[in-house]
């Protein structure tokens, strides 16, 4: 599996701001600007991710009319895009929406005459007909390095690997397959630095806010008019190695894998998935799902408390994946230890037990834990 290696400078390690203005992307310079119609710009969204974008080209409509003329909006219904919508209808930009859970039924020339489409975090294709339709075709802002970690949780997934770095990618929309366009834009070498700390919120919203720079800055470069010149350098990197998709995301992702996860992937994973979860054998026999609601890691000399014994199972229904492991209970400290398959520790503060309420981790795990044999 490929993992991007870079020595960064200690200007990239700071944060995601600081690249804003001096190295959001990287769109062939020295290419004169090219003449564009003024825009008129169907623009499809669906999360908080979008939300970036969208509020970026309204402002850049108040501030340069001649720039974007007139901006829709097409949102998915609640069922389809969730919390979503409500993320896009709570913009209040004053904007025409269109709430549409697909593009049958719309004419070949779209709302107003649209010569340009952009999609951001959307979930739907646009098929090849409304693409014809606008002029200039459209443009998707895409939270990875294209073509490395092509689809729709690019995000989750750059985190779950431990990339050391990610970026942002602005392309044209393919006709026929999600993420296959023309990198026009993208976060210069070696990308913008994953603190090891960052939560998946605090990340995606720092790819949003670079994405929807990078989206205003290309329209003012046209790099949305014909032809068009490739700026991606992460395909060039990436030659004889396997690509690696980026799937939608399942609660299977944040079981702890016991086996192998040191105590920075426990941290790592609650980052990303808010907790993480396990089955764990009680007192009377039976398996339980425990949710982890917080973990540190810390030093074996910081490990104190008496011995206690519990069984997790690695695998849901397969005895022969159970496994057995010693932990420590700090009454004193109020603290919970568990060491990992990396032979380092971890404190959890707080579990919530299947059918139980939230609870400190070491009454939680009170009916899992079998005092030590010695």
């Amino acid at each position: 599996m490929f993992r991007p290696s870079f020595n960064p400078t200690p200007v990239l390690r700071s944060r995601f701001s600081a690249h804003f203005e001096r190295r959001c992307f990287s769109s062939g310079s020295g290419i004169a600007r090219k003449a564009s119609d003024p825009l008129r710009i169907l623009f499809c969204g669906s999360d908080a991710f979008s939300c970036a974008s969208l509020r970026a080209l309204h402002r850049e409509h108040e501030r340069d009319g001649r720039l974007i003329e007139s901006l829709d909006v097409m949102v998915l219904p609640p069922r389809r895009a969730g919390r979503g919508f409500k993320d896009m209808k709570e913009e209040r930009l004053g904007l025409r929406i269109h709430q549409r859970e697909t593009f049958r039924g719309w004419s070949d020339k779209i709302p107003e005459g649209t010569n340009l489409i952009v999609v951001v975090s959307f979930g739907l294709f646009v098929p090849p007909r409304i693409l014809n339709s606008a002029r200039y075709g459209g443009l998707n802002v895409h939270p990875s390095l294209l073509p490395h970690l092509r689809g729709p949780a690019p995000i989750h997934h750059a985190m779950m690997r431990g990339d050391e770095h990610t970026g942002v990618s602005l392309q044209t929309l393919d006709p026929k397959v999600f993420d296959h366009g023309i990198v026009l834009a993208q976060t210069p070498s070696p990308g913008l630095p994953i603190p090891p700390s960052t939560t998946l919120q605090h990340l995606a919203g720092d790819l949003a806010e670079a994405g929807a720079e990078m989206l205003v800055r290309g329209l003012r470069d046209g790099l949305h008019v014909p032809p068009y010149t490739d700026a991606g350098w992460m395909a060039n990197l990436l030659k004889g190695e396997d690509l690696v998709h980026a799937p939608k995301v399942s609660k299977g992702e944040s079981q702890i894998n016991w086996r192998e996860w040191g105590s920075r992937d426990f941290v790592r994973f609650l980052n990303i998935f808010n907790t993480i979860w396990t089955q764990a054998r009680n007192d009377k026999g039976k398996f339980k799902r425990v949710l982890f609601l917080d973990a540190e890691s810390v030093p074996e000399r910081d490990v104190t408390g008496r011995d206690g014994e519990m069984v997790f199972r690695v695998e849901p229904g397969d005895e022969a994946k159970d496994i057995q492991k010693t932990v420590r209970v700090d009454d004193g400290r109020d603290a919970f230890y568990i060491p990992t398959g990396r032979e380092d520790w971890v404190r959890v503060r707080g579990v919530k037990v299947d059918g139980k309420t939230t609870q400190a981790a070491r009454i939680g795990m009170r009916e899992f834990v079998k005092k030590a044999d010695r």
